[in-house]
C-alpha cells in the first residue's frame, strides 16, 4: 500500500512541475508596439514576458478574472477587462503595472479591442445605444464604445458607410479613420 502511495504522490509532483514548465492557462496575448513585450492574462492576472522568453512579470494581483489586455500605441498604458465589481468593465494601468484605473461602470460586460490614441480606449459591449435603435442588444451584436483613460461618458464608436470610422467626441468635430 505505501508503494502505491508513494508512486501517485510521486506522479502528481511530476505532473505539478510539469505545469509549471509548459503552462496552459496563458490567455489573450497582446504585442507591445515596439514588438518588445507580451502581456497576457494567466490564472485571472495580467502578466508581461520579453518576446525573447524569460521571466513573467505579474502586473495585476487581485481574486478577480483580469483579463484581454491591450497596448497603448506609446506602450505606456494597458487596458484590460476585470470583473472587480461584479460585470467585467474596462480599467487601465501603466505598463509597469500599479493601481489600474476603471474607466467604464456598466452592469454589461465591456470587453477592450485596441486604442484609438494615446488617450482613447475602444471596448465592445451588448449594449442598447439608443432607445430607436432596431437591433436588440445582445452579445452576438455587441456595439464598439470609446472612453476616454481619464475616465469619463463612453461614447458610440462605429463605421460608416465608406469603410471609414466615425466618432464624436465631446466639443470636437468628428474624426474619420481609414
Amino acid at each position: 500500500m505505501k508503494k502505491i502511495f508513494s508512486a501517485v504522490m510521486l506522479l502528481a509532483a511530476s505532473l505539478v512541475v510539469s505545469a509549471q514548465d509548459r503552462p496552459l492557462w496563458m490567455r489573450f496575448p497582446a504585442i507591445s508596439p515596439d514588438g518588445q513585450q507580451i502581456a497576457f492574462s494567466y490564472k485571472g492576472d495580467i502578466f508581461v514576458v520579453p518576446v525573447s522568453g524569460g521571466q513573467a512579470r505579474q502586473l495585476t494581483t487581485n481574486p478577480a478574472y483580469d483579463a484581454y489586455p491591450v497596448w497603448s500605441p506609446d506602450g505606456q498604458q494597458i487596458a484590460f477587462a476585470s470583473d472587480r465589481e461584479g460585470s467585467m468593465d474596462v480599467y487601465v494601468m501603466n505598463h509597469q503595472g500599479g493601481a489600474p484605473t476603471r474607466l467604464t461602470t456598466h452592469s454589461a460586460n465591456e470587453i477592450p479591442t485596441a486604442f484609438l490614441d494615446h488617450s482613447h480606449v475602444l471596448y465592445s459591449a451588448a449594449l442598447m445605444p439608443t432607445a430607436q435603435a432596431s437591433i436588440l442588444s445582445e452579445s452576438t451584436f455587441p456595439q464598439v464604445y470609446c472612453v476616454s483613460t481619464k475616465g469619463g461618458r463612453p461614447d458610440l464608436f462605429f463605421a460608416d458607410h465608406y469603410g471609414g470610422y466615425q466618432h464624436q467626441f465631446p466639443g470636437r468635430r468628428a474624426l474619420s479613420r481609414l
